[in-house]
């Protein structure tokens, strides 16, 4: 009969000290998610204008080009248009998703037929605000910039700021998965993404929250 008593003893012991584990692992885990601010110092795209990548000063985060925002990189009043990036998630891969959108202000001074074009290409008008937005979703990967230099010919004349969350098991994990950045820069200053020239693009940025 002692040795029932003390088996279950034992027992009710490992479950209720197992318990205080599991959730002590639990918690170090939603402590080390955590969210955080990455400066934005520059906007830039491939050549071939397949490649959109968001340079920050920890990190950077390249994702594909929709033909949307190839149409308003091409477009001859793309200074009209003000980006913003929100709502930016990094997964454990280093993959993210995000949304941004674009806004066209003014939009009552542009011809009919060009607010036409801006509709059959996504965007909402809204009358009260005289204003063309467009919404989109993002997803990519993200690098860790390390030490690399941007040439100043490639940054903006103002940092922004964006909001980051990141979900990890492990934040010295995590950072020992991230790949250094492909960005390269040639022998003439040329900024290079797999050989391919970078432009930097000319568009205003919104807050970037």
């Amino acid at each position: 009969m002692k040795k029932i008593l003390v088996l279950f003893a034992a027992l009710v012991f490992l479950v209720f000290t197992g318990g205080c584990f599991t959730s002590s692992l639990y918690e170090k885990s939603a402590l080390e998610s955590r969210n955080f601010v990455e400066e934005v110092s520059s906007f830039l795209i491939t050549q071939d204008g397949k490649q959109l990548i968001v340079v920050g000063k920890q990190h950077h985060y390249i994702f594909p080009a929709n033909d949307t925002l190839k149409f308003i990189l091409s477009w001859s009043e793309r200074k009209r248009v003000k980006a913003s990036f929100y709502n930016f998630a990094i997964n454990e891969d280093q993959s993210f998703s995000g949304n941004y959108s674009l806004t066209v202000e003014n939009s009552q001074s542009l011809p009919a037929d060009t607010q036409k074009l801006l509709i059959s290409k996504g965007f909402t008008e809204y009358n009260p605000t005289q204003k063309f937005t467009y919404y989109s979703s993002v997803n990519g990967t993200r690098y860790l910039a390390d030490k690399f230099e941007v040439p100043a010919t490639m940054l903006f004349n103002q940092k922004y700021s964006i909001n980051m969350s990141e979900s990890q098991p492990s934040a010295a994990a995590t950072l020992r998965r991230i790949v250094l950045t492909p960005l390269a820069v040639a022998a003439d200053g040329a900024l290079l993404l797999g050989g391919i020239p970078l432009l930097l693009l000319a568009i205003p940025l919104g807050a970037l929250n």
